[in-house]
């Protein structure tokens, strides 16, 4: 069963991590909107950078979102608490991404904090 508080409260969590001073320097010209489907409940939430900053998150399906992660609640409750790598859940084809390498690579300073 799926918990949506603990979703949306590590939804809230990871948007947090974009103004982190340890690494809010490397997003501060992006302006991007980051589209998270959770497969397992079919539902769409979206968090917006305006500047580096992030937006409230809203709950929307968007046409061409700028980044797509898709993966079900309970993959994303684990690499949030670390019980799985965003590699690893990857490779086993839990985790699907949608960004440039260079975004990649940009989005996984976040993994350190």
């Amino acid at each position: 069963m799926v918990n949506m508080d603990e979703v949306l409260e590590t939804l809230e969590k990871q948007k947090d991590k974009y103004t982190h001073e340890s690494v809010a320097k490397h997003f501060k010209t992006w302006n991007k909107k980051l589209q998270y489907h959770f497969t397992d409940i079919d539902e769409y939430y979206v968090i917006e950078l305006v500047n580096g900053e992030p937006q409230t998150i809203v709950k929307e399906k968007l046409e061409n979102p700028d980044i797509m992660y898709s993966m079900s609640t309970d993959i994303f409750l684990k690499l949030n608490r670390r019980e799985i790598s965003g590699f690893k859940a990857y490779q086993r084809k839990e985790l699907k991404i949608k960004a440039t390498m260079a975004e990649t690579m940009k989005l996984q300073k976040l993994d350190k904090l």
